[in-house]
């Protein structure tokens, strides 16, 4: 019988060296606790004697306003502690509050004001005076450590005098305490050599499904059912693998639920643009074909020098796309299509290098010598598509950065990948790029909702090809694959299919 085939209790003794691993743990984390607990009240008390005894012992000097003899009471301390006494420095303060006479004289002169003080320790002397009674100061934050204690010095008839301050140094203090912890864990240190190992191993062995699982369902709503499924840990009779065969019986329903949701947030959004299509695409396509017409005409009956030829040529491309872009939203256009050819990708550069130039951008331009015969694809579909994924990047892309195509032929296929640099995509929008009215960009500070990566998909969809995008360390690229006919690249011209309802 494997393992993963054994009831949790079974499995529940092999675990037993992890709890006690987990009781050792917890008894030297009380040990340690109870050692800077005790270190802490050792400091207050020492602090609590220390103030008591110079505070009778400056009675006398600050009656007689003896400063040289105060001065000798409160080195007393500094000059007898040892090197690992934390304690720093003494202030004894008169009853207005200014510096009766310090440890160090150089820092504190005599009659410095209360602001002259550390801040830290003002606190600590304001309780003290107000409350008339000894005060413990014992904080870390962000600014540091403050160690201080201060108690009043009262005279024998009952007059408040002043108060004295003793600060002590943090580091000082922590060594010590350090130094207290290493020795609480250097005796725990054999248990833990010899449990760490035992349970370690146990604990992995026993973990891991269960670690998968949970990391399996961590990922949900963020990538694939299908994907998600291959990383369950295989199916068992324990707990663990009755849970493994449920996740995947639920990641099975998501999916489905998933693609439904697709397909009816697809079907509505074509809808909508069916309703937009069929509203324009008449006055659109009236004036479009009285300027073909009459591009037809001058390069027919007129004489155009080249360069107007050439200009003509080009005009006549960019409308018959325009035609097309116009029939890639209805459905149920057919249009014929020349062949495409080096041409066209020549077109595509010279359209595309005004908004380049413009935003300072550098263009990398590879089209492959084979990738430039003519082939078995719609001129007008295939230059939409490289067109709008062109313009896309150059948008995308920050002032001075790059934009690349590169172009290559392989067998039976036409590969083309257009990217660019700047901010990547975010992860939530990747799955749905090719959706309808899902991606937005800023312009003019409006939100503009377009349908280029859509159409582009759908151009991909009915070429029978794929594409894909990749935003990672810097760059975003589109990846597009299509099939060539190589039967029919002798052809002149292609017919255009209907566009799929749904895709």
């Amino acid at each position: 019988m494997k393992l993963a085939d054994i009831s949790y209790r079974i499995k529940i003794p092999l675990a037993i060296s992890a709890v006690i691993l987990l009781t050792e743990l917890v008894v030297t984390s009380m040990l340690v606790t109870r050692a800077f607990r005790d270190a802490r009240a050792d400091l207050e008390a020492s602090a609590r004697n220390l103030t008591t005894v110079l505070a009778r012992s400056l009675r006398e000097p600050m009656v007689r306003d003896d400063l040289w003899q105060a001065f000798e009471v409160i080195r007393t301390p500094l000059a007898a502690r040892s090197t690992d006494n934390p304690l720093q420095a003494v202030i004894v303060l008169d009853a207005a509050n200014r510096v009766f006479v310090a440890s160090d004289p150089e820092r504190l002169p005599v009659l410095s004001a209360l602001d002259a003080i550390p801040a830290p320790l003002v606190g600590v002397v304001e309780r003290t005076r107000e409350l008339g009674r000894f005060e413990f100061k014992f904080t870390r934050g962000q600014a540091g450590s403050e160690m201080a204690a201060a108690g009043p010095i009262v005279a024998e008839d009952g007059t408040r005098l002043g108060t004295v301050l003793v600060e002590f140094d943090a580091e000082r203090y922590y060594a010590r305490v350090r130094s207290t912890l290493l020795d609480v864990a250097l005796l725990s240190l054999p248990g833990l050599l010899l449990l760490i190992p035992l349970g370690w191993y146990w604990g992995k062995r026993m973990a891991e499904p269960l670690a998968q699982t949970a990391q399996a369902l961590s990922r949900v709503g963020h990538d694939a059912p299908s994907a998600i499924a291959a990383d369950l840990p295989p199916a068992s009779h324990d707990e663990i693998g009755r849970l493994a065969q449920r996740t995947r019986a639920m990641l099975d329903e998501l999916a489905r639920k998933e693609a439904l949701e697709r397909e009816m947030v697809a079907s509505e959004r074509l809808a909508a643009v069916g309703r937009v299509s069929a509203a324009i695409a008449h006055e659109i396509n009236n004036p479009l074909g009285g300027m073909l017409n009459a591009i037809d005409t001058a390069q027919r009956h007129a004489e155009p020098d080249p360069f107007t030829r050439k200009t003509l040529g080009l005009l006549g491309r960019g409308l018959q796309q325009i035609r097309a872009t116009v029939s890639a939203l209805l459905v149920e256009a057919r249009l014929d299509s020349p062949l495409l050819d080096a041409q066209d990708w020549h077109d595509l550069r010279t359209l595309i290098e005004p908004q380049v130039q413009a935003r300072q951008l550098r263009l990398h331009w590879q089209v492959e010598p084979a990738a430039q015969e003519r082939l078995a694809l719609p001129a007008h579909e295939i230059r939409q598509l490289v067109l709008n994924l062109l313009l896309n990047a150059v948008k995308a892309t920050n002032d001075g950065g790059d934009v690349e195509l590169t172009v290559a032929r392989g067998p039976g296929l036409l590969g083309i990948v257009v990217g660019n640099t700047g901010a990547p995509i975010p992860p939530e929008l990747l799955g749905r790029l090719f959706e309808p009215f899902v991606t937005a960009t800023e312009r003019d500070g409006k939100r503009a909702f377009g349908l280029g990566l859509w159409v582009c998909y759908q151009i991909v969809q009915q070429r029978r090809g794929s594409i894909s995008v990749e935003s990672a360390d810097g760059w975003t690229r589109f990846a597009v694959s299509l099939p060539i006919e190589e039967s029919a690249a002798a052809t002149s011209t292609t017919k255009e299919t209907a566009w799929p309802a749904s895709a």
